[in-house]
């Protein structure tokens, strides 16, 4: 269904840009490369102790083509599941800009 779909991506979307915040917050500054793998990497480097927010974001870059331009549809479970992943990176990111 294609509500899955645009769940998918506002999730990826959210993931990206609290992988930003976060970055910005504890390195001051963030990954401004067309490739957003690169995001991984300062996001271990921000957060060394949190191998899953790197994890989690992996998940949802890997996620991102298919819900962007795919021409199938993911399914409400995959969707709940990259919902997941990004409430994790904002939990993350809000503790991030609290410290």
């Amino acid at each position: 269904m294609a509500s899955n779909n645009t769940t998918g991506l506002n999730a990826v979307n959210a993931g990206i840009a609290a992988a930003d915040a976060i970055c910005g917050s504890k390195l001051g500054y963030r990954s401004s490369g067309q490739d957003h793998r690169q995001a991984i990497g300062l996001l271990t480097q921000a957060l060394p102790e949190k191998r899953t927010s790197a994890r989690d974001l992996g998940r949802l870059l890997e996620a991102r083509t298919l819900t962007s331009y795919g021409a199938s549809h993911i399914t409400e479970a995959r969707a709940s599941e990259l919902l997941k992943y990004a409430t994790r990176l904002v939990d993350e990111m809000e503790a991030a800009l609290a410290s």
